[in-house]
This record gives C-alpha cells, sequence and structure tokens, in this order.
C-alpha cells in the first residue's frame, strides 16, 4: 500500500487522477506504477506484473524507471519499500 508521498504531482496524481500533471506520453505509465505499488505485497511484483524495471539502490530504496513505448528511459519512480508498504514516493524525471 502506498502510505506517503514524497511528490506533490504525485499524491495530486494519485488522489484526483487528474492526467495533465504530467506528459501525456508516460503519465499512463506512472498510474500503472502507482496501482501495482499499492496492490503489491512484494516489490518484485512490479516487475513480475508490470514488466517494470525495477532497481534496489539503497537496502530498501528502490527505482522503478519510466519509459517511452518501453525503450527509452524518461524517469523513475522511487520509494522505500518495507514490509509491503511504499514511503515518500517520488518522481525523478530525467531532462
Amino acid at each position: 500500500m502506498i502510505v506517503s508521498f514524497k511528490s506533490n504531482v504525485l499524491e495530486r496524481l494519485w488522489t484526483t487522477g487528474d492526467i495533465s500533471l504530467l506528459p501525456s506520453i508516460y503519465v499512463y505509465e506512472v498510474i500503472e506504477v502507482l496501482d501495482l505499488l499499492d496492490s503489491s505485497t512484494c516489490i518484485t511484483d512490479l516487475e513480475l506484473l508490470g514488466g517494470f524495471k525495477i532497481d534496489e539502490y539503497e537496502p530498501e530504496n528502490w527505482a522503478v524507471t519510466i519509459t517511452v513505448n518501453s525503450v527509452e528511459p524518461v524517469g523513475s519512480v522511487t520509494c522505500l519499500y518495507r514490509h509491503g508498504d511504499a514511503y515518500n514516493v517520488n518522481l525523478n524525471e530525467f531532462n
């Protein structure tokens, strides 16, 4: 379950469903990551169920790569994932 957000944009997207907050080219992929984070019991569910690339960059801190057309990385959704809960969910957009 998503417990907390670090990104105000992601929190507003999650609570309001306002897709105009992010570029249309990858907003639906971000929504899918958020849905999986909220419903998963294990971080590897994102890889198994969603086909997303995930990386643990620090203990219990994960990055889920966001791509355009499943090829070009444009950013990542990061979080602290502990005991089936996601904390400090953040969006890092590559420039």
